[in-house]
């Protein structure tokens, strides 16, 4: 999964660069701050050096300007680097959504779907930003945190650097919690989805009907159960930042104490005291970061995972050696043709007729008879189970299903319409129509 996540980098290699070049500069500008601190107070406030203390005030001011610019660069372009990879994700699902076989929408509602377009991938380019940005911010301001606390005192320093594995251990534990909890929260939201999309497109059969009362204790019973979900995923949520937080509360009693006795031992001087609890921030901020980023880490993960899921379902393929079967005549045969729907009960069995070309042929007989069904394997929006369906004299599955359906007219049971114009909704069988055909198209419809 993760070769496949950086695969969406490539494209914005060099931004990506300057980014966390970027990013590194703002880690070290932010060390700045404490080694100026020491200076003045263990050499040019003792040694009454106002004016070195002012250029050394406007060289930090300097760097600060630099790093809010930095900062600017980072935190637009990183942003844009995620909108490019989750613009580049959503364009492969909605291709790959085109390939797929009539099946997987049978078994996937379409507000499930419109979720992992949506906020799914709004996750994982989130991820995609603040991932690399806080894991190179934050490796840099620790590494060169914990070389200059040693500077300071090293013995002071490893007492606070052996308190972090349990930092680290509390956050593994609450991190597993939170990926199960979060994890079920995103289906909670798919399915509430799922159930607004079909509400809204039925609702003119509920109001037929009078079935919003029912309606009403559907929609209750997705959306109690996501809050349900959402009640324990930030339960866990709660449980990590509260506990990670109290650890790093520790850190600060530890050093005021420990820092304490050190002065009063005389192995460290006043100044070095208190650089050293200005310093020791530098060191927390960087783990903190890290624990709180866990969250965005978390939800972008959940996300990219639910991303391929719909990225690995098979598409529909032509058969090998399939050719265009180029201009038909229209003679359909339908020769002991079998049919289920994921191997369960026959829909239909042994059925065989023969349309000639130019026959007109309605099929009559009661719901569930496979009326629909045999309209739909003769475009392949399914393949029979047995026997075959020729196209004058040839098996449908051994032509490509591009010149097959463009040679088959379908008028819908529901009609729906694409937004836009009418003129656009009649070229859509056929986009390269001249005007006066699709003037002549609507005049048989009745709209003209």
């Amino acid at each position: 999964m993760l070769k496949r996540f950086i695969a969406y980098y490539k494209p914005h290699r060099r931004m990506f660069y300057l980014d966390m070049a970027a990013s590194m500069l703002i880690s070290l500008i932010g060390m700045v701050y404490p080694i100026v601190t020491n200076l003045m107070l263990k050499d040019l406030i003792p040694n009454r050096n106002y004016r070195a203390v002012i250029i050394a005030g406007v060289c930090v001011l300097a760097l600060y300007i630099a790093r809010l610019l930095l900062r600017y660069f980072v935190q637009y372009y990183g942003h844009m680097i995620g909108v490019g990879m989750q613009a580049q994700m959503r364009r492969d699902l909605f291709a790959h959504l085109q390939k797929l076989p009539f099946s997987f929408y049978d078994e996937h509602e379409t507000g499930k779907i419109m979720t992992r377009m949506t906020s799914d991938l709004f996750d994982v380019s989130e991820l995609a930003h603040h991932g690399p940005e806080n894991i190179i911010i934050s490796s840099v301001m620790l590494i060169g945190s914990f070389i200059y606390l040693c500077t300071i005192n090293v013995w002071l320093t490893l007492i606070i650097f052996c308190c972090v594995p349990i930092l680290v251990s509390v956050a593994i534990y609450y991190r597993k919690k939170m990926r199960a909890a979060f994890t079920e929260r995103r289906k909670e939201t798919a399915v509430i989805n799922g159930a607004l999309e079909s509400s809204i497109s039925g609702i003119r059969v509920t109001k037929a009907f009078t079935n919003s009362e029912k309606e009403k204790e559907k929609f209750e019973r997705g959306n109690s159960a996501f809050v349900r979900a959402c009640r324990a995923a930030y339960k866990a949520m709660a449980q990590f930042f509260s506990g990670t937080s109290f650890i790093t509360d520790i850190f600060n009693v530890i050093i005021l104490i420990a820092g304490g006795l050190f002065l009063y031992d005389g192995k460290i001087d006043f100044a070095e005291y208190s650089t050293f609890i200005v310093s020791v921030n530098l060191f927390i901020s960087p783990i903190t970061t890290l624990i709180n980023f866990v969250e965005s880490y978390q939800n972008g993960v959940t996300g990219f995972s639910r991303f391929l899921e719909i990225l690995d379902e098979k598409p529909e393929e032509d058969a090998p050696g399939a050719v265009d079967i180029g201009k038909v005549e229209g003679k359909i045969e339908l020769d002991d043709v079998e049919f289920s729907y994921n191997n369960s009960e026959e829909v239909l069995h042994g059925v065989s007729l023969t349309v000639e070309k130019g026959e007109v042929l309605a099929l009559v007989g009661a719901s569930g008879g496979g009326k629909t069904t045999i309209c739909h394997l003769i475009p392949r929006f399914a393949d029979v189970t047995g026997g075959a369906i020729r196209i004058d004299g040839r098996d449908i599955r051994s032509v490509t299903m591009d010149s097959l359906r463009r040679n088959i007219g379908i008028v819908q049971q529901d009609v729906f319409l694409f937004g836009g114009t009418i003129r656009e909704n009649i070229l859509y069988g056929r986009l390269n129509a001249t005007d006066d055909e699709v003037i002549e198209a609507a005049k048989r419809a009745n709209l003209h």
